[in-house]
C-alpha cells in the first residue's frame, strides 16, 4: 500500500474556515466525503483513480490553520498519489483565496 501526505500554512484563516473549506475541497476534487469529525477537524474521502480506490484526508491544525492532507491507495503508484494530495491542496487553494 502506498501513501502520501502534504502540508500547507493558510495563514490569516482561522480552523473554522480551512475546515469548511475542506469539506468542499474533496467533492471539488471528485471525490466523495464518507466522514466528518468536526471536532477533531478531520475530513475523510475516498473515490476512485485510474479505477483504484483511494481512501484520503484533511486534517486541520486547531493551532494555526494549516492542513495535512493524506492520500493511500492498495495499487496505485505513489505518483498517482501525489497527483491526488496535489489537487486537493488546489480546491482548497481556491476555496480559501
Amino acid at each position: 500500500m502506498a501513501s502520501v501526505q502534504l502540508k500547507k500554512a493558510y495563514e490569516g484563516k482561522s480552523d473554522n474556515e480551512v475546515y469548511e473549506a475542506a469539506l468542499k475541497a474533496i467533492p471539488n476534487a471528485g471525490l466523495t466525503v464518507w466522514k466528518k469529525r468536526e471536532l477533531a477537524r478531520l475530513v475523510l474521502g475516498t473515490g476512485n483513480v485510474d479505477g483504484q480506490e483511494v481512501r484520503c484526508n484533511i486534517v486541520v491544525s486547531m493551532l494555526d490553520g494549516s492542513v495535512t492532507v493524506s492520500a493511500e491507495a492498495d495499487d496505485l503508484p505513489e505518483e498517482k498519489l501525489t497527483q491526488t494530495a496535489e489537487k486537493l491542496l488546489v480546491e482548497l487553494d481556491k476555496l480559501l483565496a
